[in-house]
This record gives structure tokens, sequence and C-alpha cells, in this order.
């Protein structure tokens, strides 16, 4: 995969880039969290205006047709501005889930309204016990004589879910906890019989909910794709969100280093700019090693997107979202440090980014979870090699 930027995809970032410094100050974050509940239709529709809800979803429903990389761009500019519109959530993961399992009839109205803005729609796939494994789900699907289907169970972190006008709920329509077989996806009415929101606000101030199904009764026509099939369009959906996600990382990684080096100019002991002391600029060295880190192992992560034959997909996203979160915990850490622990104070935007990277690693499953599988990858191919 080619990483340097074409005309086309610098433009894209630089729009991006000039949004975020012009119209999302962090005085107008702050005043979102505070009087609209962290979410903006507004805004959301200035992201549909300039084209970026388009990006991932396909031209022959109405979309721009990118790939990972320009998807990337937008995510890392806007994860560099510490924007709470859930662009991951709400565009890159059901955008990807629907193009993995929906019918063509299903793709062509729920694409179309996705990219547009006219639709917020959200993903309800995590359970509390799932701890990052995409085959955990306990919710239930259970088919009735008319077709229709009933559901049961909670599904927790459901971000944007207060706010949504559609929630894709996971469910299984067959099988155990943790069989891949018999998983199924259904579009929701989050303000249906049966259906019951508990709202809340994340650590950043990201509205979310946790979703109680209690007998919710959905036509048949709810059901996206086949029944029971829908483990492989939601891994991938999953995939796609881990490396926008890391993309949103990797810019607030940057944001934090550049924060660092305006503050070390700017903040005076002794009668001189801290800047000026050995002993920090080696700091600001070793964060500026971990970024370059962290954009490699992005990059790695695309070409894993972009190329299936690269070996297991999800293992080295894994991999991937370990290494950038580790990466983003020390440079986030030190822009704490370097702030003199005022960092961590709601006037300083460098604990913001803190905040937002404790959420990040807790997403489709924390570090530990990933390196985990990353290492169990590893540890297969060393054995498949001496068994060669």
């Amino acid at each position: 995969m080619n990483f340097d930027l074409s005309e086309e995809q610098q433009m894209l970032q630089d729009s991006v880039r000039r949004y975020v410094d012009k119209s999302y100050t962090f005085e107008a974050r702050a005043r979102l969290v505070a009087d609209a509940g962290g979410f903006s239709r507004e805004t959301w529709s200035t992201f549909a205006e300039m084209g970026w809800l388009m990006a991932p979803i396909p031209e022959a429903y109405g979309g721009l047709g990118f790939g990972e990389v320009e998807t990337a761009l937008i995510a890392e500019g806007l994860g560099r501005g510490l924007v709470l519109e859930p662009y991951t959530f709400c565009t890159v993961f059901p955008a990807a889930i629907l193009r993995g399992c929906a019918g063509e009839a299903q793709k062509e109205a729920l694409l179309s309204a996705l990219g547009g803005g006219e639709t917020l729609v959200a993903v309800a796939h995590s359970e509390p016990e799932a701890r990052g494994c995409v085959a955990h789900v306990s919710a239930s699907a259970t088919r009735r004589s008319d077709g229709a289907y009933l559901l049961n169970g909670r599904k927790s972190l459901v971000v944007a879910a207060p706010m949504a006008d559609r929630i894709i709920v996971v469910a299984r329509s067959a099988g155990a906890v943790r069989d891949e077989a018999g998983i199924s996806l259904f579009v929701l009415d989050p303000h249906g019989p049966g259906v019951r929101l508990e709202p809340y606000r994340l650590l950043d101030g990201t509205p979310a909910a946790d979703i109680v199904l209690e007998d919710a009764v959905v036509p048949a026509t709810a059901l996206l794709g086949e029944e029971g099939k829908a483990f492989a369009g939601v891994q991938r959906g999953v995939d796609e969100a881990i490396v926008s996600l890391c993309a949103e990382t990797v810019g607030g990684m940057e944001d934090v280093i550049a924060l660092c080096a305006e503050y070390l100019k700017t903040r005076q002991q002794f009668g001189v700019p801290i800047g000026s002391f050995q002993a920090l600029q080696h700091r600001m060295a070793d964060m500026a090693i971990e970024l370059m880190q962290a954009r490699a192992t992005l990059h790695r992560g695309l070409a894993a997107l972009a190329d299936p034959g690269l070996g297991d997909t999800s293992a080295v996203i894994s991999g991937c979202k370990a290494q950038i979160t580790k990466s983003a915990k020390f440079v986030s850490a030190q822009g704490i440090q370097l702030h003199g622990g005022y960092g961590i104070t709601e006037e300083y935007r460098v604990g913001h980014h803190y905040r937002r990277l404790v959420l990040a690693d807790a997403w489709f499953g924390n570090l530990d979870y990933h390196l985990a599988r990353y290492a169990a990858r590893i540890q297969a191919e060393g054995r498949t090699m001496a068994f060669a």
C-alpha cells in the first residue's frame, strides 16, 4: 500500500484540519459538552455537507467510495481536534456492517440516509461480559410464528444511542454464547416498545447508553441480511472501527506533542523557557518517537484492511491497537507531566486527550485483550514455522 498522499487525499486532510482549527475550537467543544449534551445535529449536518459521512460508502449507494486511507485521514483530523461527534461509531462502524451484511434494498435505503446525515445510526454490539470478544453475544432473537422477532438482553456502551434514529442490534438467533454461527443483525427503533435506554455521559462527555431489550418485537424486515450469518460482517465492521479509532488516537497524540512544544516555549523557570532544559527536550524526543511508531503501526493496520492476504486481519489489527494504545498512554501521560500536573484540569486541552485515550482503550477490547490476541497469533506462526 502506498502511503504517500495523493493531491486529493492531501486536500481532504487539509479540509478537516481547517474545519477543526476554525470551527471546532476547544472553547466551542466545552460549550457543546455543557449545553448540548456532547452532540450537535448541526455539526453532524456539516460533516455530511463536507462529504465526510459519504467517505466509507460505495458510489453505488450515493457515497464517495473512498478507501481505508481517506477514512483514516478524516478520523485522524477529528481526533486531533477532540471532536465529540462520533464519526467512527456512527459512520465508519455502521457503514462497514451494512456493506458486509445487508441486502441490496437495505443498503440502498440505509447507506444513503447514513451518508447524507439524515439518519444517525448507532451500533449495539458490546455486552458487559464480552470484554472485546466479537462472538460473545448473549442477547437473544427468537423468531415467532408470524415471522417477527422477539429481542431480549442487554447491550452496553452504545455510543450516541440517546440521539440515534436507528440502532443496529447484534443478537443471537441460534447457538451458544461465543459461537460464531447464529449471530444476526436487526435494525431497531430506539423508541419502540420493549426498548429501554439507560443514558449516561462517558469520561470525555460523549453521550452513550446501555440498551435493555425486554420482549422487543421487530418485524422480519428488520433483519439485516441472512439470519445467523452476521459474524463475518460484524467482525469486519469492528476491524474497520478499531483502525479508525487508532487513527483518531494518532491525531490526538500529534496534538498533545504540539501543545507541549508550545507550552515549553512559553513557560519560564529561572528566567528561561523550560524548553531549554535538556531533560525536557529528551522527553519531547521520546514522545515524538512514540508518535512515529504509532503512525507506522496505523499504516500496518490500514494495509491489513486493504489486503486480507497479509494474514489474519483481525489479529494484525489487534496488534496495532495494542501498540498504538501503549504509545498514546506514554505520550498523553508525559504531556500532563510536562504541564506540571495542571494538564489534568478542565482548562487544559492535554488532559482531555488523556480522557479520550482511556475510553479508546476500553472500546472494542482493551490493551490486555488485544495484546494477548496478537501474542497468540505470533505463537501460532512460530509453531507453524517450527514444523515447516
